[in-house]
């Protein structure tokens, strides 16, 4: 699949949640530590993995969200949603368009209507700790 069919998919289908994957270190408090290398679009109860490679956004189809990194004895891997951080909402929305270019450093722009509200989410892979987002 391309990316231009994943987000043919994205506008045509249903966002269901946004994750990211990280940790609990159990030695202290169980705070999460995200670790925003790797975001997780449920399309259509579909898991895709959007990810950094070498300044470029690339994706896979998964069919389980799994751990990618080497964890401490102590810790323990986990997801958390960040569909309404993302989103500025918990109601589902409409993806009405997505721009982006495979040149490094390029930003994901996806438009979308939260009910009548048009707004922009912006997914910027110009971070050492991987994705930044803003709207």
């Amino acid at each position: 699949m391309t990316m231009e069919q994943l987000f043919n998919r994205m506008i045509q289908g249903t966002i269901s949640d946004v994750m990211v994957s990280g940790y609990i270190d159990a030695e202290t408090l169980p705070v999460f530590h995200p670790m925003y290398e790797r975001i997780y679009f449920i399309v259509n109860k579909n898991i895709f993995e959007l990810y950094i490679d070498d300044g470029i956004i690339r994706h896979n189809q998964l069919k389980n969200i799994n751990e990618w990194f080497d964890l401490d004895e102590d810790d323990q891997f986990s997801l958390m949603s960040i569909y309404s951080q993302l989103f500025k909402t918990e109601q589902e929305i409409k993806v009405t368009q997505i721009d982006y270019k495979a040149i490094p450093f390029s930003t994901i722009e996806i438009n979308y209507k939260d009910g009548e509200n048009e707004r922009q989410l912006f997914l910027d892979p110009n971070n050492f700790l991987g994705f930044t987002y803003y709207n």
